[in-house]
């Protein structure tokens, strides 16, 4: 039997949808991973046939461990990560071992924010932007930009470490967060850019590029950025927004992507459509789940074919109008309880109901995707149904907290 190596998986969403997906296409699973809980709670992850605890960091012990599955008889028909710390890795090693022609120097750079950022300035699709290496230049930048902009540390995902900045005081907060967390880390710096967003999962083969899906976000704005919503409708398409295709086209041609996926989060400015981020994976959480109720085809299982060395199919089954809502929390608490997920699973258009919360959590207001609690997804003939349907749903669900 072919084996296909996972590099790390989250215990839920796109990653662990791609497992099930090589479980399907009749593969031997095999996960790298550093979290005990994998080990610990197997009877939880019947998709996983073998699970290797490894240190994630320390190549050599990547390798070694190849080496001794190799030895035990294992052919291995890739390696393939869906998390950003291992996308480069997992393809490199792909490419080197499996002899699969998948371009794994691009994924590097998307990588790291301020890489791409200087991989593809001067692009009309780029925006300005600055790198602040040190203190003085952090505060030297404020006297001439004006606000607002936007901070990143240069590996930020999901919105951990991407921080509006209206005012001086803004940014002296922004900034000492960011120290703080790293300080040896440049920053960067980027303009403000008001217009719709939107994520373009797109999937490259033999330099053929195909945008797989177009996902409207709605961007709820607290102490970060959160997308608490994500559309996909027969009335976003690329041929009724003017332009995209070929910015798309442009920025995988800039980056020489021939063989890979990656994500896109643009947005329409009164300047044309600009890049606000590149991520070399397709998107995590539900948007497997979206992309296969509004489609039919299944994008995890597509991309483990195109690190096999096969031929993507993604030919449209259907097409419905998807809304995916995830839930957030107001207030800092310990989580007593969650009510009413059987209840919002019987609304009208709910497909789909998940919540990853355990009882005595600690839950705060979103600083990151990751507090994001769980999502309700919809399904309807239009967006605005979809969108009714699973708000309609998600108002069931309630977290019971008690107060920190």
């Amino acid at each position: 039997m072919k084996s296909i190596i996972f590099l790390g998986t989250n215990k839920s969403g796109s990653s662990y949808e791609g497992i099930k997906a090589a479980k399907r296409l009749g593969y031997e699973t095999i996960l790298f991973t550093n979290r005990t809980i994998f080990v610990e709670e197997r009877e939880g992850f019947q998709e996983i046939d073998d699970v290797r605890l490894i240190n994630m960091s320390d190549t050599d012990e990547i390798f070694t461990t190849i080496t001794e599955l190799i030895v035990e008889g294992k052919i291995i028909d890739c390696f393939i990560s869906f998390l950003d710390e291992y996308v480069y890795l997992a393809a490199m090693l792909t490419n080197m071992i499996c002899s699969s022609p998948l371009c794994f120097e691009p994924l590097k750079i998307m990588t790291d924010k301020i890489l791409t950022r200087r991989y593809l300035s001067g692009k009309e699709y780029n925006p300005f932007f600055k790198v602040l290496s040190s203190s003085e230049a952090m505060m030297k930048e404020i006297s001439e930009y004006p606000f607002p902009f936007i901070l990143k540390a240069p590996q930020s995902n999901g919105s951990k470490d991407v921080i509006l900045v209206e005012d001086i005081l803004g940014f002296q907060k922004g900034i000492k967060h960011l120290l703080r967390k790293n300080s040896e880390l440049p920053i960067l710096l980027e303009e403000y850019l008001e217009g719709p967003q939107y994520l373009i999962e797109v999937v490259v083969f033999n330099s053929t590029i195909i945008i797989a899906a177009i996902v409207e976000q709605e961007i709820t704005k607290g102490e970060r950025f959160i997308i608490t919503g994500y559309s996909i409708s027969p009335g976003i398409s690329v041929e009724k927004l003017s332009g995209l295709k070929e910015t798309v086209t442009s920025i995988i041609q800039d980056f020489k992507l021939r063989n890979g996926t990656c994500h896109l989060e643009m947005k329409l400015t009164n300047k044309g459509w600009k890049l606000i981020e590149i991520n070399p994976r397709m998107a995590g959480g539900a948007m497997n789940r979206m992309i296969e109720e509004a489609f039919g085809y299944n994008l995890a299982e597509q991309t483990l074919k195109l690190y096999a060395g096969l031929e993507p199919k993604l030919i449209k089954k259907h097409e419905k109008a998807i809304y995916t809502h995830y839930l957030i929390v107001g207030s800092v608490g310990k989580l007593l309880k969650v009510s009413g997920c059987d209840s919002a699973q019987e609304q009208s258009g709910v497909v789909e109901v998940y919540t990853k919360t355990e009882n005595g959590q600690i839950v705060i207001p979103p600083r990151s995707m990751g507090h994001r609690y769980g999502y309700v997804l919809a399904a309807a003939d239009s967006k605005e149904q979809a969108k009714v349907c699973a708000i309609k749903g998600a108002k069931q669900i309630q977290f019971y907290l008690h107060p920190l």
